[in-house]
């Protein structure tokens, strides 16, 4: 089983978002569904070992004239004109080499000079592939088409690591990001608020007329319109949160997300990686490799059908039979109680129509998922170029942002002063509150862009270390 990547981002509280990970990783129902895929073609080698497991095989029957037919296959004839009981088993012994061990016991009916007569007999045949073992190449073939499927299936269990990753990432920082944008909003409220009473002190004071305290008032109902759907907007954040870690639950943040802008200010280049380093550590790019590497034992195994098999059979056996008992020892019929056989058969398919149009198939197969590949490839450019495009304009954004918070902070203290002092008007105490309020969430969405580009950039690239 694959372990959950530890995050890459730099936690806003250092085991918070490992803890989400964590939880995510035994919560979240799409990394189960795919941990018990990887489990079923894990089990499917155990499957596949019923190839040496012994085949008992038992017949009972009646032949009258009977003959044995040429070129039949999977059925043992009876002998002929008698009751007979069969028994016996086969084994792969090892490559190459098949064995089977039987015995039989007939009633022959009118047999020749006699009223009633039993014979017994046991035997043991061996059957060597002289040019292949089909059957083992054959098992060959199906472990290596389920090692495939193990190899698919991790790399699916991989891809859904990393992309169910990136998503609690974004989730993570679009939680902070509304928390801090409501806690923005909160100040701003605040600010509007202080504002409408001392416009109202000033006004019973006669420094400036009541109507100055009219657009405060205004300004004080927007912002806490504002401050109610920040606060929505965090909670919902918050849920979408839960639910990419797979809890039910609500997820409490516990950090300030002031530290949001402190991570973003710090952050350094991004790394330079080869692109065939990255492809191998893609989950959809390492299962698109391996279902290429699948399609081609499929094409062997359709290859495999079209060639002779030609295979030796060397048997030995005894028989006894006795007037009286249904198990004889005597020499009645023939004083020769061991016999043996040696045959050579060669088998060949004329229709090569089912093979020739499945390699066909398999080949074209190849080819479509070599296409994919390439599609894939693109896409993970495209996606790195994003992340580290965007990720140098959000470090801009942000030098710039943090440039004006200052002075946006000074302009709004003046006009306070200003307005205290009968020298300006209330619209300017809002419109430089609500500047400082606009700046202050630029500089909010500038760091969380800033982190959510550096998480892309990291799952464009695998999350490879650049240590390994």
């Amino acid at each position: 089983m694959l372990v959950f990547l530890t995050s890459l981002i730099a936690p806003i509280h250092a085991n918070e978002l490992a803890d989400l990970m964590l939880a995510a990783q035994e919560n979240n129902p799409a990394i189960r569904a795919a941990r018990w895929r990887v489990e079923q073609t894990l089990l499917k080698h155990e499957e596949l070992l019923e190839f040496f497991d012994p085949a008992l095989y038992g017949a009972v029957g009646y032949a009258d004239r009977s003959r044995s037919i040429p070129g039949s296959s999977n059925y043992s004839a009876l002998t002929n004109n008698s009751l007979d009981f069969q028994a016996g088993i086969e084994a792969p012994i090892i490559p190459g080499a098949y064995v089977a061990a039987g015995i039989a016991e007939r009633s022959l009916r009118d047999p020749a000079g006699f009223d009633d007569l039993y014979q017994t007999l046991f035997g043991v045949r061996v059957r060597v592939p002289l040019l292949r073992d089909r059957a083992f190449r054959t098992l060959t073939l199906s472990r290596s088409l389920a090692a495939m499927e193990y190899n698919i299936a991790v790399s699916r269990l991989l891809r859904s690591t990393q992309d169910l990753r990136r998503e609690i990432e974004l989730a993570y920082i679009s939680a902070y990001e509304s928390l801090a944008a409501y806690q923005v909003t909160r100040q701003a409220t605040a600010r509007f608020q202080n504002l409408y009473e001392e416009a109202q002190e000033l006004s019973r004071l006669k420094v400036v007329p009541q109507y100055q305290t009219f657009q405060s008032q205004l300004e004080l109902q927007i912002g806490r319109e504002d401050e109610e759907k920040a606060r929505n907007r965090h909670e919902l954040n918050l849920i979408t949160l839960a639910g990419a870690v797979g809890d039910k639950k609500t997820i409490a943040l516990t950090a300030d997300p002031g530290a949001l802008f402190e991570q973003a200010s710090a952050q350094q280049d991004l790394p330079q990686l080869e692109e065939a380093i990255i492809l191998q550590h893609r989950g959809d790019y390492l299962e698109m490799l391996n279902s290429v590497e699948y399609a081609k034992i499929q094409q062997a195994t359709a290859k495999e059908e079209t060639r002779d098999d030609l295979s030796l059979n060397i048997g030995v056996n005894w028989q006894g039979e006795n007037e009286n008992w249904p198990y004889g020892n005597d020499d009645i019929v023939s004083d020769r109680r061991v016999g043996g056989e040696v045959t050579l058969v060669w088998k060949r398919t004329l229709d090569y129509r089912g093979p020739k149009a499945r390699m066909a198939r398999h080949r074209a197969r190849i080819e479509e998922l070599k296409a994919e590949m390439g599609n894939i490839e693109v896409d993970i450019n495209t996606e790195l170029q994003h992340a580290i495009l965007n990720y140098n304009t959000a470090r801009q954004r942000l030098e710039l942002v943090n440039h004006g918070i200052a002075a946006a902070r000074e302009t709004v203290a003046a006009e306070q002063e200003r307005f205290r002092l009968g020298e300006s008007t209330s619209s300017n105490v809002t419109d430089a509150q609500k500047n400082l309020t606009s700046i202050l969430q630029r500089q909010n969405t500038a760091a969380a862009d800033l982190l959510r580009a550096k998480a892309n950039f990291y799952h464009a690239i695998g999350y490879y270390l650049g240590n390994e």
